[in-house]
């Protein structure tokens, strides 16, 4: 119903205003994230480019394959956010249940920062420009694209909501509110629980100051609301106790390097730098950062907006000239004591100006919470308090003037371009490359080869989702660039390789120097995909011992060996007599080698320095392996000695490619 002539509009209710705010978050969220949308079980939010760089997917398939397994190593299960991401994963599968968890969070941290600002506002108008504005807060588009855990944003705001009200008037109910809020922000992430432990006495203070202005109980309030943080800390202590023991009497077992502190905390000025992948600003952000020798910015993404922070400013500069007829004026010195302290928090621990040096916060905290790292994280409180000080100045300025107006409506729009996080969209393949999203789509059952060695994390983690049995390269392989690689795979029942675009086995397979008995299959930008085609069993060598890493030069390819080194032949079965053609080449002179057949005498090579072909008479070989040791009469020499290139390597002999005949 409207409001007839001369009547006030009617006010809206705060859960109206708290849905209100979800639905217009999620409509947000749908569109920053519809490529996920599109292919949930097989995309993730956030772009790679902007992640940790050498495995910027490690954390996300560790918390999927969490979900997948059922199971977090103890201290580390957060049951807030991995209890519901397990039953999702059980329904919908992992990755569908990671996306869930993520992009959730930007409703509900709308809805939450909406109730709080309410709170401290007073008004529906200001708690729904502060909800948004901190549910799209860059430190939390940046934390959703790869910590799940960090991302749950929206525990923060119901706790000081929780904590506050408590103050205003300490009944039972609210302190049960207030107890299982600072659980729930706990048990959700341990970072957000610390965050708020560090930051309570502030909180608490802050607000208590601005409450007892409205009588004489105000800090008997604060006496009660402390004395329930106290039972708070104790339950914390004796769940510890009970769940993660290590944490309290042996700290050091879990803490970091206190020199890691210093890169994964922020720059005084990280929160007036526009976020990294800004469509239109974010290169020369980049370059920025890499400046003042910066490149992985992750954590550094605490961008606070230009148009909020000039919002913010209308209240506090309205504080300052004593106004108090409104509820966000009011708070407004609290509002700022709280994102000060934040900000304080936020800094490395220490920092030399000549011959002085400061020391922070964090250095403290560190000696008493050794295993946190990543201060820059108190910078989300920083980002809470400025989006609840933009609420309460885009009002005052809306409800002036049409003047007034206008310079809100502009100062928003700065805002929301300043946060815009896409297009671009930002997502990325939760599976490594194009090839491996080809293979999963193919029915099975498949057996790959992933020709890349099990050294990122994300790649053993990514496996279980291609849908086929698959595997990395095993100890005993360098890589995929072996000489009668199809007879090798065929025997252990391969039917597919993978090999990634910067291998050095592509470019030889490519050029069909190695690929016989390999089928080519799609060619993607990123890896391709070879098929091993059927066929007979044939000898093939099935492990090297004794040999350097793989070398290349075009389709070329050989290992090198020191004096000796052993090739172990597995056979077909009876058969035929079996010859090995093998290409030797000496260094950094003419050689003769031994050769043995498991450990008996055979005879003896002229290997000269350049390649040769040989053939050694194997006989038949047997269903098991057989040794073949070959052993340099003459000593190896180390390689710089000779080239003087830097290599420190011993070398006798390299052995190129080689070949089988007989056998069947």
């Amino acid at each position: 119903m409207s409001a007839g002539p001369g009547q006030a509009a009617p006010a809206i209710s705060v859960p109206r205003g708290a849905a209100i705010a979800l639905a217009v978050a999620l409509a947000g969220t749908l569109l920053m994230a519809a490529p996920i949308a599109q292919a949930p079980s097989e995309r993730v939010f956030g772009d790679t480019a902007t992640l940790v760089s050498g495995d910027p997917n490690a954390d996300t398939l560790v918390v999927i394959d969490q979900f997948r397994t059922g199971h977090v190593g103890p201290p580390y299960l957060q049951p807030m956010t991995d209890l519901p991401g397990r039953a999702l994963a059980a329904l919908f599968g992992p990755v569908v249940a990671y996306n869930l968890v993520i992009l959730s969070t930007f409703p509900f941290a709308a809805a939450a920062g909406y109730l709080l600002a309410r709170h401290v506002a007073g008004s529906h108008l200001a708690a729904l420009v502060a909800g948004l504005v901190y549910a799209f807060l860059p430190f939390h588009v940046m934390q959703a694209a790869g910590h799940p855990h960090v991302a749950q944003t929206h525990w923060l705001p119901l706790y000081f909501l929780a904590l506050w009200r408590c103050v205003d008037r300490p009944q039972p109910a609210r302190a049960a509110l207030l107890v299982a809020a600072a659980a729930a922000v706990t048990l959700s992430n341990f970072y957000g629980g610390w965050i708020a432990a560090v930051l309570t006495p502030v909180a608490l203070l802050g607000y208590g100051l601005v409450a007892a202005r409205a009588g004489a109980q105000a800090w008997l309030r604060v006496a009660k609301t402390a004395l329930v943080l106290g039972g708070v800390a104790v339950g914390t202590l004796l769940l510890a106790v009970r769940f993660a023991p290590q944490a309290l009497h042996d700290p050091q077992a879990l803490a970091v390097q206190r020199s890691e502190l210093f890169v994964w905390s922020a720059k005084w000025w990280s929160g007036l730098v526009p976020p990294v992948e800004h469509p239109v600003l974010g290169p020369g952000v980049r370059a920025f950062w890499a400046r003042h020798g910066l490149t992985d910015v992750f954590e550094q993404q605490l961008s606070l907006g230009w148009g909020a922070l000039l919002l913010a400013a209308v209240p506090l500069a309205l504080a300052l000239r004593g106004r108090r007829d409104h509820a966000g004026v009011r708070h407004a010195p609290a509002l700022l004591l709280l994102g000060g302290a934040a900000v304080v928090c936020s800094l490395s621990p220490e920092r030399s100006v000549g011959a002085l040096t400061f020391v922070r916060p964090s250095a403290l905290l560190y000696e008493l919470t050794p295993m946190f790292r990543a201060y820059a994280r108190f910078g989300v409180v920083t980002g809470l308090m400025t989006a609840l000080l933009a609420g309460a100045g885009f009002e005052l300025l809306w409800r002036r003037n049409a003047r007034g107006r206008a310079c809100a409506a502009l100062l928003l729009g700065l805002t929301a371009f300043e946060f815009w996080p896409g297009p671009p969209w930002r997502w990325r393949d939760v599976l490594p490359t194009a090839a491996h999203r080809w293979l999963a789509a193919q029915p099975g059952p498949l057996r790959v080869l992933d020709c890349v060695p099990p050294v990122r994390y994300s790649d053993l983690l990514a496996l279980p989702l291609l849908g086929h049995d698959a595997s990395l390269l095993g100890p005993a392989d360098d890589d995929c660039g072996e000489p009668g690689l199809a007879d090798k795979l065929r025997a252990a029942a391969w039917t597919h390789v993978v090999v990634r675009d910067g291998s050095r086995a592509l470019a030889a397979l490519d050029t069909g120097g190695l690929a016989e008995g390999l089928v080519r299959g799609p060619r993607f930008d990123d890896a391709a995909v070879f098929r091993v085609a059927a066929g007979p069993p044939r000898p093939h060598v099935a492990e090297l011992r004794g040999f350097f890493t793989r070398e290349y030069k075009g389709a070329l390819s050989w290992r090198w060996m020191s004096r000796a080194a052993t090739l172990e032949i597995a056979g077909p079965g009876a058969g035929s007599g079996v010859v090995l053609e093998l290409e030797l080449r000496a260094f950094p002179r003419a050689r003769r080698v031994s050769w043995f057949l498991d450990d008996r005498p055979q005879g003896t090579l002229d290997v000269g320095i350049d390649w040769d072909r040989h053939e050694l008479l194997l006989g038949p070989l047997g269903r098991g392996r057989t040794r073949l040791l070959l052993v340099s009469q003459e000593g190896s020499v180390v390689a710089d000695h000779e080239l003087h290139n830097g290599d420190p390597r011993p070398l006798a002999i390299a052995v190129g490619r080689w070949s089988f005949r007989g056998g069947l």
